[in-house]
C-alpha cells in the first residue's frame, strides 16, 4: 500500500491488530482508524497497538462498518483483509459507502488469503468487476505465500 507518514487511513475488519500495528509503524502526522465488529478482536488488537493509540497514532473502535461513524472523504487509503462484505451478499452499499469515505486521489485496497491459485484468480476476477461496477479502476497482484497459501489484493481508485 506504500503507506505515507500523512496518510489517513482506515482498516475494515482489523481481527487481533497485526495490520494496525504495521501501518501506525510508518505513521508520523497519519492516522489508522481500524474497525471490528467483534469485541474480543478489538480488545486483542488494543492490546497490541497501545503505544500506538497513545501517541495518537492509531484508533481502534468497536463497530460494524455499516454502523461506524467515519469522516466523509477523510482517508487517503482504506484497506480490508479476508473481509466477507465483499464476497458474501450484495456489497454494492459497503463499496459506495467505501467511495464516499475516501479523500480525492485516495485508493481501496481488498487483499483475500485463498489456499489455491484457482480460487485466488476467481477472487480476483470477482473483487476486481465488483469495484469497477461501482465506477473504480482497478489494479490486481498476487503473491504465493506459505503452503501454497495465495495472497491476492485488487486496489481502486474511484473515476472522479
Amino acid at each position: 500500500m506504500a503507506v505515507a507518514a500523512d496518510d489517513q487511513v482506515l482498516e475494515i475488519g482489523c481481527g487481533r491488530g497485526a495490520a494496525v500495528s504495521l501501518v501506525a509503524s510508518r505513521l508520523t502526522t497519519g492516522r489508522i482508524v481500524a474497525i471490528d465488529r467483534a469485541a474480543t478482536m478489538v480488545r486483542l488488537a488494543t492490546e497490541r497497538n497501545l503505544n500506538h493509540i497513545n501517541a495518537g497514532r492509531a484508533e481502534i473502535r468497536c463497530a460494524g462498518f455499516e454502523a461506524a461513524d467515519l469522516p466523509a472523504r477523510r482517508f487517503t487509503k482504506i484497506f480490508a483483509v479476508n473481509v466477507s462484505l465483499f464476497w458474501l451478499g450484495d456489497a454494492t452499499q459497503p463499496i459506495d459507502r467505501m467511495r464516499s469515505l475516501l479523500a480525492p486521489g485516495g485508493q481501496l485496497y481488498v487483499f483475500g488469503e485463498r489456499p489455491t491459485a484457482a480460487h485466488a484468480t476467481a477472487n480476483l476476477t470477482a473483487t476486481k468487476l465488483l469495484l469497477e461496477a461501482r465506477g473504480f479502476t482497478t489494479a490486481r497482484s498476487s503473491a504465493i505465500r506459505g503452503q501454497g497459501q495465495v495472497l491476492t489484493c485488487v486496489s481502486g481508485t474511484p473515476i472522479e
